[in-house]
């Protein structure tokens, strides 16, 4: 006769309880440790460092005093901008350069006589570039420059403040670095134009300087051209006398008459070398500074500087305390 065997609960079938088993009970521990204090677990667990929100939980916990100071380094950036720094105006003016066909008004009859108006306009453009590129450099020259602040009596407003130079040398380098810095020359070859602008902390000023640029390069074109024809002129006259063939001394005329006209031309032609498509104008708004622009970066930077000094000191608060560090490891 077979006897049945009690039934006796296998050890692995055993319930568990986490009161009975030390380990568990760290577990258990680390489990609440994991929740309430995501700061202590990045020391503690090198490979959590991955989690985003347990760096950002310092922040979260100190978002009233990251408010507080961006809303104060805002707003003291924004009245610091507003009322105590200078304002700088920009005045603009835009030219375009012309061949001489179309200073003396032929540019039109001679080539769409011939039927050329491709080649009336390849000209032009080849023209226009190389004339702008010269007159750029002529109006950032040191000569140029120089001799136009003499003329104005510009030293004294363009000179930089406080600036104590031993020689006039010295003097007029100064001056014209500052120049420089505040004429910008943009040429666009899709318009072949040149647009010239000047800052100033006078919207007046600013427009004044850069009509006396203007004129003062068309007045020096001028005279270029004046002076390169009255040569012409003089050394044409001089080589007729000694040509005794008449058909040749008949081209030598028609030169002669042509430089003569060119010479009177530069002299009364209003747009000579160029016209002026803008005239010097500054706008009401200042270039410099960009409120908004400027207190918005300053809340930005001292948002991110006083997160920076948030998570420092957090963390450094946790560094001093070994003890309770290995504790947990342990």
């Amino acid at each position: 006769m077979t006897t049945a065997r009690p039934l006796i609960p296998a050890p692995w079938s055993a319930p568990r309880c986490i009161n009975n088993f030390p380990h568990s009970r760290n577990l258990a521990s680390e489990k609440i440790y994991r929740i309430t204090d995501p700061s202590r677990r990045l020391l503690a667990e090198p490979g959590y460092s991955d989690d985003l929100i347990d760096y950002l939980a310092p922040l979260a916990a100190s978002w009233m005093l990251l408010a507080i100071v961006t809303a104060v380094a805002a707003l003291a950036s924004f009245a610091i901008v507003k009322f105590q720094f200078t304002k700088w105006y920009q005045a603009i003016a835009i030219i375009k350069p012309m061949t001489p066909q179309q200073t003396a008004g032929h540019m039109q009859g001679l080539l769409d006589g011939a039927n050329l108006g491709m080649l009336r306009h390849f000209v032009g453009s080849e023209y226009n570039s190389d004339a702008a590129e010269e007159y750029i450099t002529i109006l950032t020259s040191y000569s140029f420059v120089t001799a136009m602040v003499e003329q104005h009596h510009l030293a004294d407003e363009i000179a930089p403040r406080g600036a104590t130079p031993l020689s006039s040398d010295t003097r007029n380098w100064a001056v014209y670095r500052a120049m420089l810095s505040r004429l910008k020359c943009e040429y666009s070859v899709k318009n072949s134009s040149i647009t010239l602008t000047f800052e100033d902390p006078s919207r007046e000023r600013a427009q004044r300087i850069l009509s006396y640029e203007i004129d003062d390069l068309r007045e020096m074109l001028r005279s270029r051209e004046v002076r390169n024809a009255s040569d012409a002129v003089a050394s044409l006259s001089s080589q007729v006398k000694k040509v005794s063939d008449t058909l040749l001394s008949k081209e030598i005329y028609d030169l002669i008459a042509t430089q003569v006209q060119r010479q009177e031309l530069a002299q009364i032609e209003a747009d000579f070398a160029f016209v002026v498509l803008q005239s010097p104008v500054a706008s009401d708004l200042p270039v410099w500074p960009r409120v908004m622009i400027d207190t918005f970066a300053a809340g930005l930077a001292a948002l991110i500087l006083a997160s920076i000094i948030v998570l420092l000191v957090d963390g450094l608060r946790y560094v001093r305390r070994p003890a309770s560090i290995s504790s947990i490891r342990s």
